[in-house]
């Protein structure tokens, strides 16, 4: 919907035996938006009542997919080109994806992917108001905290794949110079943590 401010309130509930519901809060304001949210599985939420998933202006693709229980993804992207994926199939799963700000809307042509196989991982990218972010995020066992951040003005691109339980994964970008990291990291236990700059 274009140019315009809607406020969307979605909750979708599944039943066993008693109700345990997911929940889908969001404000949408503008653009070419195409949001396409399911959720199967118990008590699994995007934002909250108090701090709504914003999606914001632009051209904007969310596309949002929780199976299990207990998973929680936080969300604010914006900006011109911004799109989002997220899968996740597993339980206990925390997500955060942050784009732009909400004061601005800057995120460039930013491609945000992340991929969850496993229970109890923590996910968290924030893209601040730069160029070309473009990221993507395979995680496959449990336990496992990755983040990304980046306030590169330049053009950067981030690969990481975990393969494996309890590993630390840390990238954080900044400078105005196209900048490029892949991380492969199979096994358990490993501490990995990458500063890139000018």
């Amino acid at each position: 919907m274009k140019n315009t401010k809607l406020m969307a309130l979605m909750i979708a509930a599944l039943f066993w035996g008693s109700a345990y519901c997911n929940e889908v809060y969001i404000e949408q304001v503008g653009s070419g938006s195409t949001i396409n949210i399911t959720q199967e599985g118990s008590d699994n939420s995007v934002g909250t009542s108090i701090t709504p998933a914003f999606v914001g202006g632009g051209t904007n693709t969310v596309n949002v997919d929780q199976i299990g229980s207990n998973n929680t993804l936080l969300m604010l992207v914006n900006g011109p080109g911004a799109a989002a994926t997220v899968t996740t199939n597993g339980s206990g799963n925390t997500q955060e994806i942050a784009c732009g700000s909400v004061i601005s809307a800057g995120c460039s042509a930013s491609t945000i992917t992340q991929t969850i196989t496993g229970d109890n991982n923590n996910i968290m990218q924030d893209l601040g108001a730069g160029a070309n972010h473009t990221s993507n995020i395979t995680v496959t066992g449990d336990t496992n905290n990755v983040t990304h951040t980046s306030t590169s003005a330049g053009a950067s691109n981030v690969d990481i794949t975990v393969s494996g339980n309890t590993n630390t994964i840390g990238v954080t970008q900044s400078g105005t110079v196209l900048q490029t990291v892949s991380v492969n990291s199979t096994g358990n236990n490993n501490n990995i943590s990458i500063v890139q700059s000018d």
